[in-house]
């Protein structure tokens, strides 16, 4: 059974992508699905 991620509402927060991203890989989850919000509302989104 291949077991999936749901992603959304970064806004660019890297330190909390991060921190999600570790506990996928924990899981041993095989595909990540980002819906969107990527960038924004928080200090320096847009580098990079």
């Amino acid at each position: 059974m291949e077991r999936i991620a749901i992603i959304s509402d970064i806004h660019g927060n890297i330190p909390a992508l991060e921190a999600v991203l570790n506990n996928i890989a924990a899981r041993l989850i095989t595909r990540i699905f980002c819906l969107g919000d990527l960038v924004g509302k928080v200090p320096h989104s847009g580098n990079g």
